[in-house]
């Protein structure tokens, strides 16, 4: 039972302060109202869901492209649900999940670099694994939350929900 309270407790504190910079950057862009809750609701659930991966054993770029795929899907459902634009609610929730700690060791690693004036290799490979590790997270999120919005482009959630139970009432008549 305490190994389970443990885990939990080990992603209440980052979901909190997800859900705190989503809304305030919800805030930032003007949203409505409204969509605050719901915005907030979905960084939370985009960084718990990085963080579980992440534990689980998958790499931070594998953990940081599902939860951003995942941010984009309840996106839809949420700009469905509240009559709003999609970006409404993605783009602040993607925001906890920007790779601020890889962009900062790069730009410090920059400054060491241009202080030291000779070529350190220990410090160029810092530098180039923190700007590509920060590159391609910021290509995670990107293309995370972009992917659902292209690939059911022209579709609503209805229709998807639709054809999803359509789907599996095929399979249980296939079955019988």
């Amino acid at each position: 039972m305490k190994d389970w309270l443990i885990w939990i407790s080990s992603f209440a504190e980052p979901a909190a302060l997800a859900a705190v910079t989503a809304s305030a950057f919800a805030v930032l862009f003007s949203v409505p109202v409204r969509t605050l809750f719901p915005a907030a609701l979905l960084g939370a659930l985009g960084v718990t869901v990085k963080f579980s991966l992440i534990a689980l054993g998958w790499s931070v770029i594998e953990g940081t492209f599902v939860a951003s795929m995942g941010v984009g899907l309840c996106g839809m459902w949420l700009a469905w649900r509240y009559h709003a634009p999609t970006v409404v609610f993605s783009l602040p929730a993607v925001i906890p999940m920007v790779p601020g700690v890889y962009a900062y060791r790069t730009m410090m690693g920059v400054l060491e670099f241009t202080r030291v004036g000779g070529i350190d290799q220990p410090l160029l490979i810092s530098i180039i694994s923190n700007g590509l590790m920060t590159a391609f997270l910021f290509l995670c999120l990107a293309i995370g939350v972009a992917l659902p919005n292209i690939l059911l482009r022209g579709r609503s959630v209805r229709d998807v929900c639709v054809l999803y139970k359509r789907d599996k009432k095929y399979k249980q008549q296939k079955e019988n």
